[in-house]
């Protein structure tokens, strides 16, 4: 029996070791029916150098697995918007989470019983958008898709959700069994530079929010960005 094969696209800064660890797992994994491809985003733009790479091919079968490197690090909502156009129809999660192919069927399996829905994510109350299907990326990126101005990280999962509960269309919550996560793995990474710049973008972003939806998230106002 032929197997579904479903794209997986991962973005990564400077996690090369938990990347190693979540695409082993999913490209060694046995499913009776799914298998993974993946795609990596690497925009921390070190992961030849890292030795990474060696690892991968080392471990996981070459024609599964590619890396794109772009010329700058394109930030968290501009990558998920990269992925989706090359992917389509794909699951797209951080470098940072496991989960394997019974996780994947469980998201399939969701997502034909939610045929109309846009997105589905897993039902973590924190990390939901660590990991998350894109089921209609046509629809998706007819809306606009994520937006790039939550540069380079934080609020773009809330204003996701917000926009898809405003068209009546909200993120579908799906419960992964096997799905965990080691929150906020880049930042712990960083160095005191990175920390810093980094939540200056947080409250840059979160002060964005505010003002184009009226409110932080579970107070906004707005149904249309900016109240126009």
């Amino acid at each position: 029996m032929t197997k579904r094969r479903v794209s997986v696209g991962i973005p990564t800064l400077s996690c090369y070791d938990k990347l190693i660890r979540l695409c082993n797992h999913l490209l060694n994994d046995e499913h009776p029916c799914i298998e993974a491809e993946v795609l990596i985003l690497d925009n921390g733009g070190r992961m030849k150098d890292s030795s990474a790479v060696d690892a991968l091919a080392e471990c996981c079968d070459l024609s599964r697995w590619k890396v794109a490197v772009p010329p700058y690090n394109l930030g968290v909502a501009k990558s998920w918007n990269y992925l989706i156009n090359q992917l389509g129809q794909c699951i797209i999660a951080n470098d940072d989470v496991m989960f394997g192919l019974n996780d994947i069927a469980t998201f399939l399996e969701a997502a034909d019983a939610n045929p109309g829905s846009i997105l589905l994510e897993t039902n973590h109350s924190v990390g939901g958008f660590s990991t998350f299907y894109v089921n209609r990326p046509e629809r998706w990126l007819g809306m606009g898709g994520f937006d790039e101005l939550f540069a380079p990280a934080y609020f773009e999962d809330n204003d996701c959700r917000w926009r898809l509960l405003v068209e009546d269309n909200p993120a579908v919550k799906v419960n992964l069994a096997s799905w965990s996560h080691d929150n906020s793995s880049t930042l712990h990474s960083g160095d005191d530079r990175y920390k810093r710049m980094h939540w200056c973008c947080f409250e840059r972003n979160k002060a964005y929010y505010q003002t184009k939806w009226g409110g932080l998230p579970g107070h906004e106002e707005y149904t249309v960005p900016f109240g126009k």
